[in-house]
């Protein structure tokens, strides 16, 4: 795992500065802190910081191939390396490292950009041609490593792991982009490939993007996405059979390390399967890690030590404040932009512990969007079951429930969850699954964002149906499975996972992100994933043995924080101060000052609960006053 960052000019044959590039390492020093590393060519250069994982001893980068031409700074884990290493060493390359980043020069010697076809793993990398003056930026299918970048009018590309990182280029725009606010208002986080910045992208997953030197503009292609039709013809027993067997190999694959490694621990289903079918692989304990919380309605520790003792791991468990400010500005500023899954402060603790232990850890992300874990599948399952009612009649009949239904004061409480099933089943298919999804629904956005905010932008809920339209999914929940897939997984939770993680220099692995499983799973019928009884029905029956019953009985939980709480309680006076303060934070005129003010009163008051777009907003905020003002 490491960091990366470079310039490739596409006009000027000028090399670029070292420091500058030496700048852009310092500021992602945290994701390899192990050693640095910077090349420079006659119009490019590229820099590392190297996390040692795998080839420890030899895998300093940047590196090339035999003869120089390819050069390569790499982020991330190649499963499969050993694999290709083997193949290409029979075709006469010849190798200097053990470190699976050396299998990219080659490979590329041999098929060029078709490349990423072959790799099996969690990537980014930067890749450049020498003889052929070429740059390539690649990510992995699931969009487990991020990657940024910027062209300038003038032809200048520079990229890295961090938006801190590519800040230290010179040239770079720093304009906000009112899409990506727009956005960010709707979901809490910012989809590839916008950044907060007019300018400055994200590369999305499953993506190549090459340009040349004399090129007028770079090129992008998707190489990859999950198939969810056509439908494989496999009974479920067959399915569940087959899915672990898939699982077993997923987690085999991560379990190469020259460093000590283990997992995440939480007592839900996915963590527990992971951690059980890790430990049916190695012989010693697994070290599981599990983070506790004062209150009850967050900690999970009692599942976490029934999971633990029922697979015979070492766990150690630390009770963590995650209420803590400092913390939330150090996350926000390694985001680099406006992101407010406050499930990032517990990520973050809980990394942080783990890392005092050991470099790599095994987590059971994805598991949720891959096998139907979310509580609005079903929702949407339903959905699909009242569709022979007109919307019109839906949506009369969720106005007058909603009427006489009492606010909700507190999120995970049975009230604002029905309160928001209800409005769901009262709106189209799409326009329900973004607002039960998301921040701030469609019309407390037209509220909240003043004109000049507006202008131009588009409704996330067109973009949603762009990419559905470029989808394979045809069944309606799957629909939203695959949205999730290719939208909120990459965007929310492994953001999330990445930022968290590596501020803390530990390597997180997905065996459920495991490609061959996406692809498998996908394409089996969705009845064998989530319905209106049962969601992740596959996965209980491929680990059903492994996992303690009242796990796997258990309803998901998710690894929330209590925001109603906090925000009504040791942080109502930063609430308080933000409105109060609103012309110093938001000079740019892009929030209604009234509309601010009553969600801040009716959450303060116990009217209503605003918890989610409160946090929203002061997550904003903090990156305004902490990042986008005082950016080097």
């Amino acid at each position: 795992m490491c960091g990366i960052a470079g310039l490739f000019e596409t006009r000027r044959l000028i090399p670029p500065d070292p420091a500058c590039l030496s700048a852009m390492a310092a500021a992602i020093a945290h994701r390899g802190p192990d050693d640095e590393g910077v090349h420079c060519g006659d119009h490019w250069g590229l820099a590392n910081r190297r996390l040692a994982i795998i080839g420890v001893a030899s895998g300093h980068q940047p590196l090339s191939n035999e003869d120089g031409r390819v050069w390569v700074t790499f982020n991330g884990e190649i499963y499969n390396h050993r694999d290709l290493r083997q193949e290409l060493q029979a075709k006469g390359h010849r190798f200097s490292t053990a470190s699976d980043t050396e299998v990219l020069v080659h490979l590329y010697e041999e098929v060029g950009e078709s490349l990423v076809d072959s790799l099996r793993g969690m990537f980014a990398f930067a890749l450049v041609d020498t003889a052929s003056r070429r740059l390539l930026l690649a990510r992995d299918r699931l969009g487990q490593k991020p990657l940024f970048y910027a062209i300038s009018a003038a032809g200048a590309v520079a990229f890295a792991s961090e938006l801190g990182a590519l800040r230290r280029a010179p040239g770079l725009p720093r304009r906000i982009d009112l899409q990506a606010l727009n956005d960010y208002t709707a979901l809490g986080y910012i989809p590839a490939p916008r950044t907060i910045y007019d300018g400055i992208c994200k590369l999305p997953p499953a993506s190549v993007l090459s340009v040349g030197f004399g090129d007028s503009a770079a090129s992008l292609r998707r190489y990859w996405r999950p198939q969810f039709e056509p439908k494989t013809r496999l009974g479920f027993a067959d399915a569940a059979a087959q899915t672990r067997e898939l699982l077993e190999t997923a987690v085999r694959r991560r379990l190469e390390s020259e460093v000590p490694l283990g997992a995440f621990l939480s007592g839900g289903l996915d963590s527990t399967a992971i951690t059980a079918l890790m430990q049916r692989q190695v012989a010693t304990p697994v070290q599981a890690f599990t983070i506790g919380f004062a209150e009850p309605r967050y900690d999970e520790r009692s599942y976490a030590a029934l999971a633990a003792a029922h697979l015979g791991v070492v766990q150690e468990t630390q009770v963590a404040e995650p209420r803590d400010m400092g913390l939330l500005q150090d996350l926000v500023r390694h985001c680099g932009e406006p992101f407010c899954d406050a499930s990032i402060l517990p990520t973050a603790l809980l990394s942080r512990f783990t890392r005092s232990r050991v470099t790599v850890a095994l987590s059971g992300d994805g598991g949720d969007e891959l096998f139907g874990g979310y509580q609005r599948y079903q929702v949407m399952a339903l959905h699909r079951l009242l569709r022979g009612l007109p919307t019109s009649a839906r949506a009369t009949a969720a106005r007058a429930i909603l009427a006489v239904l009492p606010e909700g004061r507190a999120q995970r409480t049975r009230l604002v969850t029905l309160r928001r099933l209800v409005a769901a089943l009262g709106a189209p298919p799409l326009e329900a699954y973004i607002d039960f999804q998301g921040i701030f629904s469609r019309a407390a956005r037209a509220e909240l964002l003043t004109a000049t905010a507006r202008e131009g932008s588009r409704d996330r809920l067109e973009a949603w149906k762009d990419i559905l339209r470029q989808g394979t999914a045809r069944d309606a929940v799957e629909r939203c499975m695959e949205l999730d897939t290719l939208e909120y997984l990459p965007g929310d939770v492994l953001t999330k996972v990445d930022i968290a993680s590596m501020m803390a220099s530990l390597e997180v692995r997905s065996p459920f992100l495991d490609h061959d499983l996406v692809d498998f799973v996908a394409a089996l019928p969705r009845a064998y994933k989530v319905g209106l009884r049962q969601r992740k029905r596959l996965l209980t029956a491929a680990v059903g043995d492994l996992v303690p019953p009242a796990i796997a009985r258990r309803p998901k939980r998710g690894f929330g924080v209590p925001l109603s709480e906090w925000l009504r309680g040791d942080l109502a006076g930063t609430v308080r101060e933000m409105v109060l303060w609103q012309k110093d934070w938001d000079s740019e005129g892009f929030f209604e000052p009234a509309a601010l003010r009553r969600i801040a009163e009716e959450h303060l008051n116990g009217q209503r609960d605003h918890s989610f777009q409160l946090w929203s907003l002061l997550c904003y905020r903090l990156w305004i006053e902490g990042v986008h003002r005082n950016a080097d």
